[in-house]
């Protein structure tokens, strides 16, 4: 092809053709200059699939995230429910004064315990690693962005409160308080008990008393987060839907 345009050149020179030559140096370079802009069409559309493809991946990561999210949040959620009623149960029998008795023993051991945050970030993680921007939606990837960075660290951030007390006030309280009843190895965690060493030093311990209240406030907050956390996922999945189906 390149030798047939050079014999064209060639022909309208030898015949001092100049002015044809000039006209038809321009329709090659047109042509030319229009290969060039179709090859770069070609290319932008084989990234933009390329982009789309890569996109939609990683929005069906999310959502699979999401949703395996919110059966973890509804599961540390019934955890913190049955933490709250053994609070409740072990403050009214304290406060009423009526005695130690053998179903109260797991009621002591499990107001002292807090859930633990399990969350998937893959999707997320991947996101960032692309760059947010290849998400299109404004709107859905702002919602990514404080779902993660701010709503799931709020969680994260009571539960390290939680562990941090356990460490530094609770453990040492139970410990001078409680005696643990002897387990063995997979002892279903419900069969667990406590026993106070004194039941009258308990009743009048302030501190003991005093803890367990502010636990259960600790409690309530994990609680309420992870239940709004739950309708934010909700309303992301539902974005997430939306641009999917697009």
């Amino acid at each position: 092809m390149i030798n047939f345009f050079r014999k064209i050149r060639q022909s309208l020179l030898a015949e001092n053709k100049f002015s044809k030559y000039l006209l038809y140096a321009i329709g090659e370079i047109t042509l030319v200059m229009i290969g060039i802009l179709l090859a770069l069409q070609v290319n932008n559309w084989n990234e933009g699939r390329k982009e789309t493809g890569k996109s939609v991946e990683i929005m069906r990561e999310i959502r699979e995230n999401l949703e395996f999210n919110n059966e973890e949040f509804e599961r540390e959620n019934k955890e913190e429910r049955s933490v709250i009623h053994s609070i409740d149960i072990v403050l009214e029998n304290l406060k009423l004064n009526e005695g130690n008795h053998d179903s109260l023993g797991f009621h002591f051991l499990n107001a002292a315990y807090w859930p633990t945050f399990v969350k998937k970030s893959s999707g997320y993680e991947n996101l960032k690693s692309q760059g947010v921007e290849i998400i299109k939606s404004v709107e859905l990837r702002k919602a990514i962005i404080d779902l993660y960075e701010s709503k799931y660290e709020q969680i994260a951030e009571t539960v390290r409160t939680s562990e941090n007390n356990a460490a530094a006030a609770m453990w040492p309280m139970f410990t001078a308080l409680f005696e643990t009843h002897r387990s063995v190895p997979n002892q279903p965690f419900e069969s667990l008990k406590l026993s106070p060493f004194d039941y009258d030093a308990l009743v009048k311990s302030q501190s003991y008393i005093g803890f367990l209240s502010w636990w259960r406030h600790s409690r309530v907050v994990g609680l309420e987060q992870r239940m709004n956390v739950i309708e934010q996922n909700n309303a992301v999945l539902k974005m997430l839907s939306k641009e999917l189906d697009h």
